[in-house]
């Protein structure tokens, strides 16, 4: 691929991972930003050596305005748009729903729309979700799985998600989404599940400091590392036909156990005492109490068990995640021991 992209959301985890791999192969990549999100959003690219790199040029975009995408596609006319840019947080899509469902549901529409209207030869990559295949039935879920969300932010995906399956049927745009179940790095933001507990560990194995506080430890999710699934992504805007792709590692861990590899990788092995809202883990040589439950941050509705099949990506995209789940928390817990120094 040597050709101008658009990535927006280029400054979130999976923006900045996109933007490194794609300026790596020597094409230019157009990075949209929210406006007036200050220069501190822009860590991960900073973070990555990208920053400054001379084929990247960040723009402000609101993507809820369709004259404005319609602008950009206009003028760039990039041979793909990586539609990364959502509300990415179930909780706060509880909060406030129709927030979340113009960013999450009708952004991806103003885009496809600008497409359509000002770069037809556009290849559209959608970055949908796991979240949209709800409490299944069967497992592991797959491209044909019933889709069933049960949050505000599942359901703004689910639209996006059927949008651009529409404009690939009933316009012709090459437009095919990615189906990502959960992809980790330490590029998250610091309020994620894996990161907070990432960096709890590290805070926890250096000195005496407040209890990790968690809400349902026994909720599971295919974790994978974020960078494999973006290169992935790229894979899709090259392929000659449009198609929509789970990407996932196939083996659920639930939260629990991505707690105990994470003290682990610190250095810290857990005993876990108690249950339900009461339930807690204390450290096996010093006794000291390091995770408890807490009642308040459960999600009102959360799915039970999303394990991914990603056989078809695997087979036509050449998708081979190698990182597993105690490789990836070590990673995490690794880079938070770093920024701690």
């Amino acid at each position: 691929m040597s050709r101008t992209i658009v990535i927006t959301g280029a400054s979130g985890q999976d923006g900045a991972y996109l933007a490194m791999q794609a300026l790596s192969r020597g094409v230019s990549v157009v990075g949209t930003r929210r406006p007036g999100s200050g220069a501190e959003s822009l860590w991960r690219l900073r973070e990555l050596g990208v920053l400054e790199h001379p084929q990247l040029r960040l723009v402000e975009l609101d993507i809820t305005d369709g004259a404005a995408c319609c602008a950009l596609l206009g003028a760039v006319q990039p041979f793909a748009l990586f539609h990364l840019a959502a509300q990415t947080r179930v909780a706060a899509s509880f909060r406030d729903p129709l927030a979340t469902a113009q960013v999450n549901g009708f952004a991806a529409l103003h885009l496809l729309d600008a497409v359509r209207r000002e770069s037809a030869h556009t290849r559209f990559v959608l970055a949908s979700t796991a979240e949209l295949f709800g409490d299944p039935q069967t497992s592991p879920q797959n491209e044909v799985t019933p889709l069933a969300p049960r949050n505000p932010y599942a359901v703004a995906k689910q639209f996006a998600h059927a949008m651009t399956q529409s404009y690939r049927a009933g316009f012709g745009l090459h437009a095919g989404c990615a189906i990502l179940f959960n992809h980790e790095s330490p590029l998250r933001d610091a309020d994620f599940v894996t990161r907070k507990i990432a960096a709890a560990a590290a805070r926890l194995s250096n000195a005496a400091a407040e209890p990790l506080k968690l809400g349902n430890l026994q909720a599971r999710r295919d974790f994978g590392y974020a960078p494999e699934y973006t290169a992935t992504m790229l894979a899709m805007a090259e392929q000659a036909q449009p198609d929509d792709y789970v990407l996932a590692t196939g083996v659920a861990t639930s939260i629990r156990d991505f707690v105990d590899f994470a003290f682990a990788a610190a250095g810290i092995e857990l005993d876990w005492r108690g249950h339900g809202a009461g339930e807690h883990a204390v450290g096996r040589r010093d006794g000291r109490v390091l995770v408890t439950v807490q009642a308040d941050l459960f999600r009102p509705l959360d799915a039970a068990a999303l394990t991914g099949d990603a056989a078809k990506a695997r087979a036509r995209l050449g998708f081979a995640p190698l990182t597993d789940v105690r490789a990836l928390a070590r990673l995490l817990v690794e880079a938070e021991l770093r920024r701690l120094r």
